[in-house]
């Protein structure tokens, strides 16, 4: 598969005024002034050099040299109200000129608060090849740019876009920080924040739809100081969204059906009862199903389980049934981020397990809250088992593994259900 056919997720700002989802400032008119300084004759070891400049009709920048590896530096760095300029910032631009020959080798455009989005441009000939990378994965490589190193220097980012509009999407460019969407997930992840602390921990463990604590598997009642365990939180998550709709909890027993008929293989159904291979994929993709059984006024046995799966994320690699690598999370939430606000996801771990005989099954359930903040920088919160964690700690613990996900709509408030509480059932 090449990258380079995969529509780019970035952002992109047009005109200092005229502002493109996030904000990203434009430093066209301090790139032309600084423009005769940028091609005097380069000397070794020359004195680093800062400058603010004003630009008209407003916003400052920071401008300062610096050498490393054999290259001089120019960085224009945007600056906030007040007064702070961050390299690794939204629209800082940073050029690379060899002192060996003074030639300019590269143009690094940094597209939000995250060293690994950036637009990456170097020379090709007479005109430039360009790079775009998002949340570290490379989206496209060698986009022809048709202009000069010296000429991109000083161009607006509008003239970057129109020149690379025939190779590159830009119409996915633009997510809008104030979606009202975003707003539904940041609330979500602040509630429950401030009740994870009170949440228990229990093997086994969820709430029925009485608001009973009981062990999944029995549906027995736990003994006192009971919790959830990582499906059971996933549940509680989910029970936020779903109680205010319709006044009940979800019952327990529907949620551990399992679907044979759509994955797994003639030896894995052999272990069905001893290993329970597929019980955090069924588990997942049954909370999706009940929700979005709401949204249709549907029964979720209507459904096919696969209705909530997240599978058209192309630029990270998926297997079906397993899903995404846990490196490229970051990536794939991304991508969903823009294309769904308001949406959270839940996640199946796939990974090795057992002694005796080892195999591949959901091991684990992670819940994912996705969204662009008031600046327009990307978050992730990462809840799993009663407790908040994030993308590289579940990097580290499952180091080329897999994660399942299925997707939730979150755009409605979201309510923390007490636990234990006393919840009519009809």
């Amino acid at each position: 598969m090449t990258r380079s056919a995969i529509p780019v997720t970035v952002f992109l700002i047009f005109a200092f005024l005229n502002v493109l989802g996030a904000g990203i400032p434009e430093t066209g008119e301090a790139r032309r002034r600084m423009m005769d300084f940028m091609v005097a004759p380069v000397l070794p070891h020359q004195e680093i050099y800062r400058e603010v400049i004003h630009q008209r009709p407003g916003g400052m920048v920071f401008f300062r040299t610096y050498e490393q590896t054999g290259g001089r530096y120019y960085a224009f760095k945007p600056m906030d109200a007040d007064g702070e300029a961050m390299l690794v910032s939204p629209g800082t631009w940073v050029i690379r000129r060899r002192i060996e020959d003074g030639a300019f080798e590269q143009i690094k455009i940094f597209l939000q608060y995250d060293e690994q989005s950036f637009l990456r441009i170097f020379p090709a000939g007479r005109t430039a090849r360009m790079d775009v990378e998002i949340a570290g994965v490379g989206l496209y490589t060698g986009v022809p740019v048709p202009m000069t190193m010296e000429r991109l220097i000083t161009v607006p980012m509008a003239m970057l876009q129109d020149a690379t509009a025939g190779f590159v999407d830009w119409s996915l460019l633009a997510p809008d920080p104030h979606e009202p969407g975003y707003r539904y997930i940041k609330d979500a992840v602040e509630e429950i924040r401030r009740v994870l602390p009170d949440l228990g921990d229990a093997d086994d463990g969820a709430m029925d739809r009485d608001g009973r604590l009981v062990y999944i598997e029995s549906l027995e009642p736990q003994d006192d100081g009971g919790g959830f365990n990582c499906s059971g939180f996933a549940k509680w998550v989910v029970d936020g969204f779903y109680y205010g709709r319709t006044g009940v909890l979800l019952p327990v027993e529907p949620l551990k059906r399992k679907h044979t008929a759509y994955r797994g293989t003639s030896w894995t159904h052999t272990v069905e009862d001893e290993r329970d291979p597929f019980f955090g994929l069924d588990w997942t993709r049954n909370l999706a199903l009940h929700m979005l059984a709401l949204d249709r006024r549907v029964d979720p046995e209507t459904l096919d389980p696969r209705a909530g799966d997240v599978r058209e994320i192309t630029s990270a690699d998926r297997i079906e049934n397993v899903g995404y690598r846990v490196e490229e999370l970051q990536h794939v939430l991304y991508r969903l981020a823009l294309r769904e606000p308001g949406t959270f996801y839940l996640g199946s771990v796939n990974s090795t397990f057992g002694g005796e005989v080892v195999l591949r099954q959901h091991t684990h359930v992670v819940v994912f809250f996705p969204w662009f903040d008031g600046n327009g920088t990307f978050r992730v919160a990462v809840m799993e088992r009663n407790t908040e964690t994030g993308l590289e700690s579940l990097s580290r613990r499952y180091a080329g593994e897999f994660v399942h996900l299925v997707r939730v709509s979150g755009h409605r408030e979201f309510a923390p259900p007490p636990v234990g509480g006393a919840y009519e059932s009809d």
